[in-house]
């Protein structure tokens, strides 16, 4: 299971929620020129649809009363395209200039200082007051212009021009922050606003009054107009302009709506898809945090959770290379307790010969690297058979079979393995010779310390059989021996892979041991 650095994780958008923003490892220099280009010609495509909405609006959707007279032909036809292809101009390259020159640190491959870090984040806030100021401007200079040639023009022209200027300039807002979210991931791993730069209540709020609240505003105003306003308006004019009002509202709340959802769902499934990873166990699993607000709040806080899950596993991790993936398991699931039960176990001992000769002629980092492989083959082998490696004891193993974790042919597993480990040895460490001894019978296993300090061991006969056997077997230390308990309670298919060897009372034993040794 993975546990080295933390891998980014991104949602099915990529890993800022979209394609179009690229991915955290893009390099410094492209991920800046992705940004400038995608905000100016994301603000720049919102100012043109605005303005054209805008003079849509002046011109035909509101009818009465009327833009379209000879001497407002100079009006119509030379300052409104100029001030709106000026208009055009001027922002894309306020917009390009400003991006640029406030994400100079990201082209460096930085980090930004904190001046830098306020910058960026302010960096929408600064293109919808310039859009803003753009669109007011042109309401006070157009409400001049046909103001002089009819003052019943001004509301017209004013409320038009500020109106669609607000939804223009939040537009624009909401776009800077999306095409901002790759240097926002960036400024957010080292600078927390407090409070936050814009909460997602504010951000639902202004969607809803831009989308909704301006058009419904114009409806009721056109519809105050006809009631209080000059004469002259019919009833298909009015018509006419609550269509354009409320089909303008329609589109903007349309993709308002999307817009706002996008912000909000884009993290969610950003933690969604890094769940679902970690719920497979693959806990090097990060969420990229490019959200200013409370979403960017959900998005650290699952990165905080993965953080303490690589660390639990990373302890578990070490714990079961200390005591056994078995105990370990065993430990997690239950509480332990000092104390323990009886059970029918397999036990293998094996024992170098000739260790004190070995770490004499050579060096220690050699004998330490011997020792190593040595108890490498044996645990290789005694896992792979469901068995226990319970102790590594200087220069021998004690492993078990059938404790915790109980098995169908405990005794038959504890003879495979030590044949199998045999022979890997003969190959694989030949620097080394060892005796192997298996055995059957019941045991204590269970916690044994102090109550702030304990192990998983087992104790009984069998366990000083095997040792005393292993010392025996070191007279042919090419095979295992067995006693004939351990025969006994093997299945058949096992048993016919050894033969019978002597029968001797062991060192510290009243009793013969009947043994057996693995055929060749």
């Amino acid at each position: 299971m993975p546990l080295g650095r933390p891998a980014r994780i991104s949602d099915d958008g990529g890993d800022f929620g979209s394609p179009l923003l690229g991915t955290r490892t893009e390099g410094a220099r492209q991920r800046r020129l992705r940004t400038v280009l995608l905000l100016s010609g994301a603000t720049t495509i919102a100012t043109i649809v605005g303005a054209g909405y805008a003079t849509m609006l002046i011109m035909v959707g509101l009818p009465e009363p009327s833009v379209l007279r000879p001497e407002l032909r100079v009006v119509n036809a030379v300052w409104v395209p100029s001030y709106v292809l000026a208009g055009v101009l001027i922002g894309f390259g306020y917009a390009t200039f400003t991006v640029h020159r406030a994400l100079h640190w990201s082209g460096l491959d930085v980090p930004p200082t904190e001046r830098e870090a306020r910058r960026t984040l302010a960096l929408p806030q600064r293109i919808y007051l310039f859009e803003l100021f753009s669109w007011f401007l042109a309401a006070a200079l157009f409400g001049l212009m046909y103001g002089s040639r009819d003052v019943q023009l001004v509301p017209k022209v004013v409320l038009v021009l500020a109106g669609v200027g607000l939804l223009t300039a939040g537009v624009c807002k909401v776009l800077a922050e999306f095409s901002l979210r790759p240097v926002t991931a960036i400024v957010l791993r080292t600078y927390h606003p407090t409070p936050k730069h814009q909460t997602l209540q504010a951000r639902s709020l202004g969607l809803w009054f831009l989308g909704s609240g301006l058009p419904t505003a114009g409806v009721l105003m056109i519809a105050l107009f006809a009631l209080v306003g000059p004469e002259g308006m019919t009833v298909r004019g009015m018509a006419v302009s609550l269509c354009a009002v409320a089909g303008g509202g329609i589109l903007s709340g349309v993709v308002l709506n999307l817009l706002g959802v996008t912000r909000v769902s884009s993290p969610v499934r950003s933690v969604i898809a890094a769940m679902r990873r970690v719920s497979e166990g693959r806990y090097d699993t990060e969420v990229v945090v490019y959200d200013g607000t409370s979403l960017g709040d959900l998005q650290s806080g699952f990165n905080a959770m993965a953080d303490g899950l690589r660390e639990r596993e990373r302890v578990r991790d070490l714990y079961a290379r200390q005591v056994g993936e078995q105990v370990a398991r065993a430990s997690i699931e239950r509480d332990p307790e000092l104390g323990g039960v009886e059970q029918t176990v397999a036990v293998i001992f094996i024992d170098l010969v000739g260790s004190t000769a070995l770490a004499a002629e050579r060096p220690a980092t050699e004998v330490v690297d011997i020792l190593n492989r040595f108890c490498s083959v044996v645990v290789a082998e005694v896992n792979s058979r469901g068995g226990l490696v319970n102790k590594f004891e200087g220069d021998a193993v004690l492993a078990i079979f059938g404790a915790p974790a109980a098995l169908s042919d405990p005794a038959g597993a504890a003879l495979s393995a030590s044949r199998a480990m045999m022979r890997r040895l003969a190959r694989e460490v030949p620097e080394v010779r060892a005796g192997c001894g298996v055995t059957y019978g019941t045991v204590v296993a269970g916690y044994v310390g102090a109550a702030d300090r304990f192990e998983y061991t087992v104790i009984g006969d069998p366990v000083n059989e095997a040792a005393r056997l292993s010392t025996y077997a070191k007279a042919d230390p090419t095979v295992p021996w067995a006693s004939g308990s351990a025969f006994d309670a093997a299945e058949p298919a096992e048993r016919r892979r050894w033969r019978e060897g002597p029968t001797e009372v062991l060192r510290g034993r009243s009793h013969p041991t009947w043994m057996f040794l693995a055929r060749r």
